[in-house]
């Protein structure tokens, strides 16, 4: 049987986040080697200030479909789809990361929050186009970082 969409890692995370839930990954820098034959693919990356990270949950487990997020129980059981949780049915993440340094076959970057080993499968520049004015997020996932995290990641602003 052969493999209906297949991908191949075009690098990986060299210095991933470390897993503790003591770093900020805000501010810690991650490191990204994109293999040889894709790093003259960084090319003009560097006049960008972000990028979106496509990359493999390679340590993920059986998918889930339904959770409570993060194993709280004070949270509703929702679906995998409306959870950022890595066991999933085809476990991909996507990443907004803040360029810090291109030096091919180097990406230093904040934010990403993948560990160290996992596979990247794509880069792509955050651009103006991506840019979304209002969204909206459940009260429960606003609730949950006012509680644990000592309020909203400051990107969300205000409770709307």
């Amino acid at each position: 049987m052969s493999c209906p969409v297949c991908l191949r890692p075009i690098g990986v995370v060299e210095v991933g986040l470390p897993r503790s839930d003591k770093v900020d990954r805000f501010s810690f820098v991650s490191v990204v080697r994109i293999f040889d034959e894709y790093a003259e693919g960084l090319r003009g990356l560097e006049e960008y200030s972000h990028a979106f990270v496509l990359w493999h949950f390679h340590e993920a487990k059986t998918p889930r479909l339904t959770l409570k997020p993060w194993g709280s129980e004070d949270l509703p059981e929702v679906g995998i789809f409306a959870t950022r949780f890595p066991s999933r049915p085809n476990p991909l993440a996507l990443t907004i990361v803040k360029i810090v340094e291109v030096d091919p076959p180097r990406l230093r970057v904040m934010g990403l929050d993948a560990w160290s080993g996992s596979p990247v499968l794509d880069i792509k520049p955050y651009d103006h186009l991506d840019v979304v004015n209002e969204f909206r997020t459940p009260d429960w996932f606003e609730d949950f970082f006012k509680a644990t995290r000592g309020g909203l990641p400051h990107w969300l602003g205000p409770r709307r």
